[in-house]
């Protein structure tokens, strides 16, 4: 009878809901458990890496793809430190993850040198005596072209003059390696000279990052005072004349017409002054294109233009064209206007690049010069010349301060656009129609922006509205789980 009792109780306990309830809630942990388990090692087995950047930082753009398939040469990419001393928190991780992609090109090896271990590797890749390469560089290797790669050309480097500290702001290195391999495998390097002796903007002091941009897209960079020469290099492929605030001389613009008449190409760039200042010899050369210069300070009236409250930092839509492939937008400030003059000639032909809203004017600096020029105003204009014995090409536009460092720190983004705008227009001027420009990647933080009344909304339903629900739930299934 006491046996029977006791096979009751144990049948009757096994059969309460209490226990099959939890055996049902440990069984289904346990089930969970064991998935999780399996894809862990599921996926630790598969080598698996999606990148969730928003520039897609740790991939190639299909325009290094198609570079990187496409080569005929074999090419060796040096990272000069132990890789395997590269925590995951260095920037340097980023690259040796970017690096990845290229390495699985059977054109590219992609190898790491620590120069401690190896004291005479560095000096073995130098070509010359006055190459610096040091360690934590990167060298792009193929046959006798070399190619270094320091940290300033991989990332972008920001310097707060407020708080005098820099900081990362993002990447160039896809740009950096993929131009590095496109000059050691190039046979043909263009050189750019940009002319100096009218108090222009400084090529090695003010135009690092754009020399950085031209070197990374297969240019020459070189700096040109035309008064210490007979006339221009036969080397130069394109003259660049950045922000002069003084004009040439006579002996120095029959240099440069020489060198347009023989059919060379020259990008002519003019700040906004504040004197009254006439570059009559750079109008002379100008007329022969059918273009001048206005002296004026572009002022745009349109509120969806302008930086707010500025009306003089002027947003202008860069119009898809046979020298710019895609549209885009471009920030300005303290420009001045371009005149293309109504005398047409079958031999000339124009081209607006950029072009303000009709309701900007140009205000004149000298008031004696006539009324304010209304809008719509140019502001760059690409001409090509057929009337001499070779063609020749020129750009003339009422900025240069956009091509500067400092320029990159006021207006972000719209900088690189800047960049972009400048080095399609070389293309153009040197027939690279397969030529596609590598855009820098910015670092962008997700931000989510609110009104304070939002926050408080927010700050209500965290704090007070869903604590309260939690409780009132747990209440609830504890009073059913009383009356089971």
């Amino acid at each position: 009878m006491i046996e029977m009792t006791n096979k009751n109780k144990f049948l009757g306990f096994l059969n309460k809901r209490t226990l099959k309830y939890g055996t049902n809630s440990v069984i289904m942990i346990a089930a969970v458990i064991a998935i999780a388990v399996v894809i862990n090692v599921l996926v630790g087995m598969v080598p698996l890496k999606i990148d969730l950047t928003p520039e897609k930082l740790y991939s190639l753009t299909d325009v290094s793809r198609e570079i990187l398939s496409n080569l005929e040469k074999d090419v060796v990419i040096y990272g000069l430190f132990d890789e395997g001393k590269i925590g995951s928190g260095s920037q340097y991780r980023e690259m040796i993850d970017l690096l990845e992609k290229y390495d699985q090109y059977p054109r590219v090896t992609v190898e790491y040198v620590d120069p401690d271990k190896n004291p005479g590797f560095i000096n073995s890749l130098k070509t010359s005596e006055t190459m610096k390469i040091s360690a934590e560089d990167f060298v792009v290797k193929c046959g006798n072209k070399v190619k270094v790669l320091s940290y300033y050309d991989l990332f972008n480097v920001y310097f707060d003059q407020q708080t005098f500290s820099t900081q990362t702001i993002g990447s160039k290195a896809e740009q950096g390696f993929t131009g590095a391999i496109k000059y050691v495998t190039s046979d043909i390097t263009p050189t750019v000279y940009f002319i100096e002796g009218h108090e222009e903007i400084a090529l090695d002091s003010d135009l690092t990052t754009l020399k950085t941009q031209l070197e990374n897209n297969n240019y020459d960079v070189k700096s040109l005072n035309l008064m210490t020469v007979q006339e221009v290099p036969e080397d130069a492929e394109v003259l660049i004349v950045a922000s002069p605030k003084k004009d040439l001389s006579i002996d120095e613009r029959k240099k440069v017409e020489k060198y347009l008449e023989g059919g060379g190409k020259a990008v002519f760039m003019f700040d906004y002054l504040e004197t009254s200042t006439t570059f009559s010899q750079f109008e002379e050369i100008f007329l022969k294109y059918n273009v001048s210069l206005n002296y004026d300070r572009v002022k745009e009236n349109n509120e969806d233009r302008h930086v707010p409250e500025n009306p003089y930092a002027i947003l202008l839509n860069v119009q898809r064209n046979e020298i710019i492939p895609q549209a885009f937008n471009v920030f300005l400030a303290n420009s001045r206007s371009v005149n293309i003059l109504k005398n047409e000639k079958e031999y000339v032909k124009t081209i607006s690049l950029m072009k303000t809203s009709d309701g900007a004017e140009g205000e004149q600096v000298d008031k004696s010069r006539g009324d304010n020029i209304p809008g719509p105003l140019d502001i760059a204009v690409a001409v090509e010349y057929k009337g001499g014995k070779n063609p020749s090409k020129i750009i003339v536009m009422g900025n240069g301060y956009f091509i500067t460092d400092s320029a990159y720190g006021t207006y972000g983004p719209y900088y690189n656009n800047g960049m972009v705008f400048f080095l399609n227009s070389l293309n153009w001027m040197l027939d690279r129609k397969d030529e596609v420009v590598i855009p820098p990647k910015n670092y962008q933080v997700q931000r989510l922006t609110i009104t304070a009344q939002q926050a408080n909304l927010m700050a209500a339903l965290v704090v007070i509205v869903l604590p309260l629900l939690i409780l009132c739930s747990g209440m609830f299934v504890w009073m059913r789980r009383r009356h089971l």
